[in-house]
């Protein structure tokens, strides 16, 4: 393993340290909520306000988080703000989305290899995942699907996921400053295996509208043994113009460099090595009548994705450009939004609709439909709505998905599958508790297998069935919660990677006890969490044979302790040395831990 790029990511998270400066200074506060047609992820959000302090500096006007126009039905969205991701414990994209009832994470070790999510027996096709509003393509090892792992949450603001009866949409938002204080934050982590990984973010907004965003972020491990190990340097740059909140552009460049070992599995390969880097280039632009995401507003941008193999690999170089153009209309009881796009390769054009409204207190309704047109005369076609009562504290919603469209555009000979899914679920709103009861039921289905999970050749048709789903936060007292999910097929055959009796719970301690400091400079939190589920199958063998997945209990732990801007951390998962393996075929070791700090600066 090329140890040299450790290196240079900590020279990099050194030079960006250097901005900090050695005063004293309040930490900066999570300004982003939650909008009024979600469900928080969670119910530790830090309600962090001092009440002393230096003045409060002047806020700058920051570009619209792109993540969809509400109103949408209560339940059918979760918002992860820059708070609450700093105390989810999670390290990845893969681990929050662990956090969605339903979604079996396919975790094929520790961290540094594949961790690919399994979602309604869809297979990779379950996850679209967006970045600052723009799709993004699988590229590289994940030619066909996108690998949830491989994105850090260390420079990113806001994660919206949007949950279909069939589907989950995440809206990645990367970080945005919205005052003339320089803000830096560094990140520090070590753990088992010889992992470790740094962070460094620095922002810093003119007077005139200009702002820029860097960071730097690279994890590296030896994994299990010093054969399969794995190293990502990411970094991150984004040069803003906002000179008022009507109109504004921005240029960012996002890059990973991947060096991953092979990881043996049964017969020989359970995952493949990568060598490369992917690179992302965008450019965005919008106008707006008014500054309050209400009226009219216009966005257009360039995107360019490409993947640079190493000699040494077998995997092709690829790139693709696009270009969007979207307007959206927005009143307080309704939203209208129509978006385009044009590329090169693959998905040559799409058209996407989407509306919401609030007729009368009570009622919400909801759509989407988009219309897209593939290489090889190939052409997708998929509509979804929704709606839903809502009685004070109740609420009852459903929704149905209707599709005709292809899962894999890169394979040439990929056709269309048409489906019909549809939910409802009924809800509960109130200080002490919060969730819902609901039933799930989809369409048959052939999956591709996960193109970088070798010890499961083939995942298998998945038949019709239906899902009984349950999600629950008890919060008998402030500082103490019992929350978790329960996903199991009531009716139909088991789909691979989608086990029965499947559950996750946390008991989560958070409090701000110690009251020597002033309120909200100190914060606590305590977790026992706990994933299980019961005998149910991986997928097949390469003779079409099935392959088992035994039932499995995992724990973990979690501490974390925040005074101002120092945070300190620590985690322990796979406690109690479970013997089950997530991926079968491939190991998950136990006692993996995780520990290190953080700071973030406001100067």
């Amino acid at each position: 393993m090329i140890h040299i790029r450790r290196v240079l990511a900590f020279a990099a998270a050194l030079l960006i340290a250097t901005h900090i400066t050695a005063s004293s200074s309040a930490a900066q506060q999570d300004t982003a909520l939650a909008r009024v047609d979600t469900v928080q992820a969670g119910t530790d959000t830090t309600q962090a306000m001092l009440e002393e302090g230096p003045p409060a500096p002047t806020i700058l006007p920051i570009a619209r988080e792109e993540v969809p126009p509400g109103p949408l039905s209560p339940g059918s969205r979760y918002v992860f703000t820059r708070d609450s991701l700093l105390w989810s414990g999670a390290y990845t994209l893969a681990d929050l989305l662990a956090e969605i009832p339903g979604v079996y994470v396919a975790r094929a070790g520790f961290t540094g290899v594949p961790h690919y999510i399994q979602y309604g027996g869809r297979g990779g096709s379950a996850l679209e995942i967006y970045w600052d509003g723009i799709p993004w393509v699988p590229l590289g090892g994940d030619t066909l699907f996108v690998d949830p792992g491989r994105f850090p949450l260390t420079y990113i603001r806001r994660v919206d996921v949007e949950v279909l009866p069939q589907r989950l949409r995440v809206f990645m938002v990367s970080e945005r400053h919205e005052t003339m204080d320089i803000r830096t934050k560094i990140r520090v982590e070590s753990g088992t295996h010889k992992s470790a990984q740094y962070t460094a973010l620095f922002q810093k907004r003119a007077r005139n509208g200009i702002g820029i965003d860097l960071a730097a972020h690279f994890f590296g491990t030896d994994g299990p043994n010093k054969a399969a190990g794995s190293d990502a340097f990411d970094m991150w740059a984004k040069l803003g113009w906002m000179p008022n909140d009507r109109i504004g552009a921005s240029y960012q460049i996002r890059r990973q460099d991947l060096d991953r070992d092979v990881v043996s599995g049964p017969g020989g390969v359970g995952v493949p090595g990568v060598k490369g880097a992917r690179t992302e280039y965008q450019l965005a632009l919008f106008a707006a009548t008014r500054g309050d995401d209400l009226g009219l507003r216009a966005d257009a941008g360039l995107v360019t994705s490409t993947w640079t193999a190493d000699s040494t690999s077998t995997l092709e170089d690829q790139r693709i450009q696009h270009a969007y153009a979207s307007v959206k209309y927005a009143r307080p009881s309704w939203t209208a939004e129509v978006r385009g796009r044009v590329a090169d390769s693959r998905t040559r054009e799409s058209v996407e609709a989407r509306a919401g409204w609030v007729p009368f207190r009570g009622l919400v309704i909801s759509g989407d439909a988009r219309l897209q047109r593939h290489e090889h005369n190939r052409s997708s076609r998929e509509v979804h709505g929704a709606a839903a009562l809502y009685f004070g504290p109740v609420y009852l919603a459903g929704d149905v998905s209707l599709g005709d469209a292809v899962q894999a555009p890169a394979i040439p000979d990929d056709t269309a599958q048409q489906t019909f899914d549809r939910g409802v679920r009924a809800g509960l709103k109130t200080k002490w508790l919060t969730g819902y009861v609901g039933a799930v039921q989809r369409d048959a289905y052939q999956p591709y297998p996960y193109p970088e999970l070798g010890a499961i050749p083939q995942l298998g048709p998945s038949a019709e069935a239906t899902y009984l789903v349950t999600e629950f936060y008890l919060r008998p007292v402030s500082a103490l919660t019992l929350s978790g999910w329960y996903s199991d097929p009531i009716n139909g055959e088991l789909a691979a990677l989608q086990p029965p009796n499947h559950i996750r719970a946390a008991l989560t301690l958070r409090t701000k006890f110690w009251r020597t400091f002033r309120s909200g400079a100190f914060d606590f939190k305590a977790q026992v969490g706990m994933e299980s589920w019961s005998d149910g199958i991986a997928g097949l063998s390469g003779d079409g044979s099935p392959i088992p997945l035994p039932a499995a209990l995992f724990w973990e732990y979690h501490l974390e302790v925040q005074l101002v801007g120092f945070t300190a951390f620590w985690s322990l998962r796979n406690a109690q040395l479970a013997k089950e393996q997530i991926v079968p075929g491939l190991d998950y070791p136990g006692n993996l831990q995780t520990f290190g700090v953080s700071w973030t600066f406001s100067n």
